[in-house]
């Protein structure tokens, strides 16, 4: 392509997950011209659901919002979507070592709850190990780490190991790396293969007793990406992967497979792995390099299983199971109270993971299957669907939640984690200070891109 046929723009957003939408909407509201580019066939990223035969929404992807998540609650206010408790109504489930038991309430990074059965020795060994935990947690900088004695130390560390030295019980033991997994700590890894720092930094951002799955959406948070875009018009393109970022003192040019553009800025608005991937001419700093090699997504599908009515409520239960279980560690009532159906999230992580994506077909349902019986009857055998988002084999998203930083990363690269290079800004819910791995983290680090934007001021390109 020649240079006079070069299309130029004020800013190119690359990635249309949630970030990547708010960042070019809030620039084209502002008066910039902008493209958003998406290398798939859609827009939403890891915001994205569809409706079943019933009626029905599920979220293949993330699916609640908090009480402290003001700019993703606002966002909802904006585009008049409604939103509603969670279902807790009922009796929590354990499943552990075999043994099942219910109880009130849960104890999820938190304890209000009924004591779920297990024995007092147990009991206190999980409160007291917390207590430290949350102590090591609260005392850190709420802003990214950097470098420091302290910080060194305990990025030097897998939480693995705290976990053996600060629990003496099986049960114990397993509620950390459960939480480590299932929950996630800024992406969901096992204990060992994940900093100690980096969980307890997740816990300061994004703590569990700020509760950020206390709702969720009428009609599900995959409707969202499709109300920001319709702001956007034809300034989206879909099926071009970016294939090479030239930049320079005065802007950026953008090769895709099909065409080139022009911008005095670009927003990369992916998970650094993927960031990572593009070619940058000339070559980004050592550091964010080394970065994009060490920071993996978490290895993580998740499994959406709808029922003709919420069955479980019938038996005084809330939907919600955990436990050590041999397929999955958690399970959440997903229902919509205005359609009368039933649905249950599931979700399977690390290891167990591995495992069940080694099944076939038809093995990898009855496995998700014969789990939810153990929680919830043989009613939970007899599903009316069963759909699977494979968030790890998705190759334009690499995993889930999150990412997550193995040890030494964040103390030896984490400066490059945010900090632009020249005209290029980096954005998405792994680049946020603040409830990371989150729509909330997404949505502020998308604003945030936008604003720098628009403070550095506009010599033409």
């Amino acid at each position: 392509m020649s240079e006079s046929n070069l299309s130029v723009y004020d800013c190119v957003v690359i990635g249309g997950g949630l970030s990547g939408l708010i960042a070019a909407r809030n620039l084209h509201r502002s008066g910039k011209s902008i493209l958003l580019i998406e290398a798939r066939d859609r827009i939403g990223g890891r915001m994205h659901g569809r409706r079943l035969a019933s009626g029905q929404w599920i979220d293949l992807g993330g699916q609640w919002v908090g009480p402290t998540q003001d700019r993703i609650l606002a966002l909802l206010d904006e585009y008049g979507v409604r939103h509603f408790p969670s279902p807790a109504h009922g009796r929590t489930v354990l499943l552990f070592n075999g043994d099942r038991h219910e109880f009130r309430g849960l104890f999820q990074g938190f304890h209000d709850c009924e004591v779920p059965g297990v024995t007092d020795a147990e009991w206190q060994d999980v409160t007291e190990a917390w207590d430290r935990f949350h102590a090591l947690s609260a005392a850190l900088d709420p802003r990214h780490p950097v470098a420091g004695d302290q910080n060194r130390r305990l990025d030097s560390d897998t939480f693995a190991r705290w976990i053996e030295e600060n629990t003496q019980t099986d049960f114990g033991r397993w509620y950390f790396a459960y939480m480590a997994r299932a929950v996630g700590f800024m992406g969901p890894a096992e204990p060992n293969q994940v900093s100690l720092l980096h969980v307890l930094w997740g816990q300061k951002c994004a703590p569990q007793a700020e509760h950020p799955d206390a709702e969720l959406i009428h009609g599900g948070a995959g409707q969202i990406p499709e109300k920001i875009a319709a702001e956007l018009g034809d300034r989206i393109r879909l099926n071009e992967p970016v294939l090479r970022i030239h930049h320079h003192e005065t802007g950026v040019e953008i090769e895709t497979g099909h065409n080139r553009f022009a911008a005095r800025f670009t927003i990369v608005a992916t998970p650094p792995h993927l960031a990572g991937q593009i070619h940058y001419d000339p070559p980004l700093p050592s550091l964010r390099q080394q970065l994009t090699q060490r920071i993996p997504m978490g290895c993580l599908a998740k499994i959406l299983v709808s029922y003709e009515t919420p069955f479980w409520r019938e038996k005084g239960l809330s939907g919600m199971g955990v436990g050590n279980s041999s397929c999955f560690e958690l399970c959440a009532d997903s229902s919509d109270p205005e359609s009368g159906n039933g649905v249950i999230a599931t979700f399977l992580v690390g290891d167990r993971y591995k495992r069940w994506r080694s099944l076939n077909d038809s093995d990898r349902r009855s496995a998700v299957l014969s789990d939810l019986a153990k929680y919830f009857g043989e009613e939970a055998l007899s599903p009316v669907t069963y759909d699977e988002a494979d968030w790890a084999a998705d190759p334009w998203v690499g995993g889930g939640y999150s990412a997550f930083m193995p040890p030494g990363v964040w103390t030896s690269f984490g400066d490059a984690l945010a900090a632009p290079v020249g005209h290029i800004y980096w954005a998405g819910s792994e680049v946020a200070e603040r409830w990371g791995g989150f729509f909330e983290g997404a949505l502020l680090t998308g604003e945030a891109a936008a604003k720098a934007i628009l403070a550095a001021g506009w010599v033409g390109c």
